[in-house]
């Protein structure tokens, strides 16, 4: 009998001299492991706004608005629903417009809207000047334009675009009907094709 008690001091006394398992938070930050993925952070140089984060999130933790009246698309990560899966950084278009950092964060607040649980970042809009349709974001198209390269001088989009890089260009209203002038204006792929057939017919 006495030696299950001589064990039990022994390891009563070897838990007092070592060093605790669990971590001093909130006194002092918790660091994650190293292969911890962390949450989503977006990164605004790189990022071009084509919401293929928003797309591929299984949490729904990404969500993507746009306002056609200020020109903007506002993207957001709830991080109260994000998983920290990784497939918004593995997805995104650039490979650099959101990355996980390897961080953690404190839902310690009763808050579910607490403005420290969400981020956010704003992208310009390109709207078809012919029905008023979203095209896509500005720095999405400039991206399209780099990659492609020559090719781009092709499209009137990307023309326009490299006019707007050195002086700024008026943007027509939305009319009732197209004309074959508009296909050198900044419109949508339905309506450019709509051109095309009515300049061909």
């Amino acid at each position: 009998m006495i030696w299950p008690k001589i064990r039990e001091v022994k390891e009563a006394l070897t838990s007092f001299f070592t060093k605790p398992y669990t971590s001093s938070f909130p006194a002092k930050p918790y660091e994650g492991d190293a292969g911890y993925r962390g949450f989503p952070q977006y990164f605004e140089e790189d990022c071009i706004g084509c919401g293929a984060c928003a797309q591929v999130c299984p949490g729904t933790a990404i969500e993507m608005v746009d306002n056609k009246e200020t020109k903007k698309r506002t993207l957001t990560v709830n991080y109260f629903s994000c998983m920290t899966c990784g497939q918004c950084e593995e997805n995104c278009t650039t490979g650099k417009g959101i990355k996980n950092q390897h961080k953690l964060y404190s839902f310690s607040s009763p808050d579910k809207n607490d403005p420290g649980h969400f981020h956010s970042i704003e992208k310009d809009l390109v709207l078809c000047e012919s029905c008023g349709e979203v095209i896509a974001c500005r720095d999405h198209l400039l991206f399209i334009k780099r990659r492609l390269g020559p090719k781009a001088f092709s499209h009137p989009n990307f023309l326009l675009e490299t006019q707007r890089q050195f002086q700024d260009v008026a943007q027509a209203g939305v009319k009732e009907r197209l004309r074959r002038e508009d296909y050198i204006k900044e419109v949508c792929p339905k309506c450019r094709h709509k051109i095309v057939v009515i300049d061909e017919f």
